[in-house]
């Protein structure tokens, strides 16, 4: 075989593959739980190169299949359109997987025939393993491992005498209190592990009901490894104090997973010992007499390349043209209620500030002279790709619940003018067991709306895509968090807030004054 006959076609798999990488390279670096994306590529190459040398002769169909792979391509123009605006919406990054996974294994076809598309299809649906999780479902399964492995650490704490409360994904000792974060729910390791095992399944050619066998073998490892994990650092804390929990926490995570992959591998092998002979056939070598492949062509890869440049350059003028000459928001910083009462900082964790990757951020709490107990975070994100995604993911109704807060109403948002700045808050009002909290969130965009009516960012589809028609992307954006505990109405804390934000909101000063 010529391998130049295959240049055209590996070309354009490969930048259009190239462009979703890099959209989800995003989640890979700032995301641990998605950190293994990194390895998703070069495994599936492999694995793909494995069935290569050994796929069936060619049989291609009667009719080509140009006209399909030309089509799907066009529609990566709305595709990007959308993600520009919106690089964190995973239902958009789940479409354009799919739509690529669809055209590969069209190409497959249209060169080999459907026998090709089905015997090269595995290595191209692994690639959707780097995919981040829509958010409900990736929020769903977080939150329920995190209680869940709360619960069964305090369980086995008081096997150990050591006397401890659940909170949420919160773990009450008498040395302070223990989170169960995203890396000791477990969520990170079952993912990994998934990823793991569908390479192995692959690698020793099992059939579906050992590979399904080797998934669940690598869950039931990595789930009681991680509640381990976290009843050591509970115990940790509790005999040695937190510092010493903070020192050993990641050496914990290293442990579970040199424990998981050798436990899922060994579990491999035993699988592989006990497989038939045909089991392990997934792939034929290729027939003595093969039918000549119908090899993608130069004009017609240079077709299929000049619609993905397309779409990327529209997109880009899209955007451009509407950027220029746009007016920017009024800018704002917070001034510091140093001189409150019993003003003290409050901690954002290392593991909160490398996922956020604001440029920015600090957070405070006070007592105000009506004896009302605030808390406040402020966050700033200078413009960038990532900005977006960033300052929507971590809003109170998602993080709250996760420390015990029981979210009772979301209520209307609320508008304060203040120093001529009119600032929407969305207003959450939560629970603790007897206690009321009521929570003010404002996410503050450096340049506004084009259109007439203001594109209010609530996460839903309707606003998302006004965003695209706006035209609005890579803006710089800051977050302001006001917890208050006092009022018993939601109109109180709303007459609260106002007076505070009085004092707090400082027009046109620079930017806020850097986190300590």
């Amino acid at each position: 075989m010529n391998p130049a006959s295959m240049l055209p076609a590996g070309i354009v798999l490969a930048f259009v593959w190239l462009q979703l990488f890099n959209q989800l390279r995003s989640d890979w670096e700032i995301n641990p739980q998605y950190s293994y994306g990194f390895a998703v590529p070069p495994l599936a190459l492999a694995l793909l190169w494995r069935r290569w040398q050994m796929r069936p002769a060619p049989a291609p169909g009667a009719g080509s299949l140009t006209w399909l792979l030309g089509g799907g391509l066009l529609l990566l123009f709305p595709l990007r359109l959308i993600e520009e605006a919106n690089p964190e919406w995973r239902l958009v990054l789940w479409a354009h997987a799919l739509l690529l996974t669809g055209f590969t294994l069209a190409l497959f076809q249209h060169i080999g025939g459907a026998e090709w598309r089905r015997k090269l299809a595995f290595p191209v649906l692994f690639l959707l393993i780097s995919v981040p999780w829509p958010v409900m479902l990736e929020q769903a399964v977080i939150q329920n491992l995190m209680r869940g492995v709360a619960s069964l650490t305090v369980e086995l704490a008081g096997l150990g005498d050591i006397p401890a409360l659940q909170h949420g994904n919160l773990i009450e000792i008498s040395t302070g209190l223990v989170g169960v974060d995203e890396a000791c729910s477990g969520v990170r390791s079952v993912q990994t592990t998934l990823m793991v095992s569908l390479f192995l399944g692959e690698l020793y050619a099992f059939r579906a009901g050992r590979r399904a066998a080797l998934v669940a073998a690598g869950i039931l490892v990595a789930l009681p490894a991680n509640v381990g994990r976290t009843f050591f650092l509970v115990w940790v804390a509790a005999r040695q104090g937190f510092e010493a929990m903070h020192r050993a926490h990641d050496g914990a995570g290293m442990v579970v997973i040199t424990i998981v992959l050798p436990v899922l591998w060994g579990v491999a092998l035993l699988l592989r010992r006990g497989a038939s002979p045909a089991s392990a056939a997934a792939v034929e070598p290729p027939a003595p007499t093969a039918a000549a492949p119908r090899w993608l062509s130069w004009k017609t890869a240079s077709a299929l390349l000049a619609l993905v440049v397309f779409s990327g350059v529209a997109t880009e003028g899209w955007y451009r043209s509407h950027e220029r000459g746009a007016p920017t928001n009024a800018h704002w910083s917070v001034a510091w209620p140093t001189n409150q009462n019993a003003f003290g900082e409050l901690e954002i964790s290392d593991t909160a500030r490398a996922t956020l990757r604001c440029n920015e951020g600090r957070g405070v709490s006070w007592t105000d002279a009506q004896a009302n107990q605030w808390r406040m975070f402020f966050l700033r994100w200078e413009p960038g790709k990532n900005s977006a995604q960033l300052a929507k993911g971590h809003t109170p109704d998602i993080c709250l619940p996760g420390t015990g807060h029981q979210l009772r109403a979301e209520h209307a948002r609320v508008t304060v003018a203040v120093q001529g700045v009119e600032l929407s808050f969305r207003h959450y009002e939560f629970a603790s067991g007897a206690r009321t909290l009521f929570v003010f969130y404002c996410l503050w965009e450096d340049r506004p709306s084009n259109l007439e009516t203001v594109v209010t960012e609530d996460g839903t589809q309707t606003s998302r895509l006004l965003a695209v028609r706006a035209g609005r992307r890579n803006l710089g954006q800051q977050v302001i968090e006001l917890a208050v505990e006092g009022p018993v109405t939601p109109p109180q804390s709303i007459d609260q807030l106002r007076a505070q934000l009085a004092q707090l909101i400082v027009r046109d000063a620079g930017a806020s004054q850097p986190p300590k």
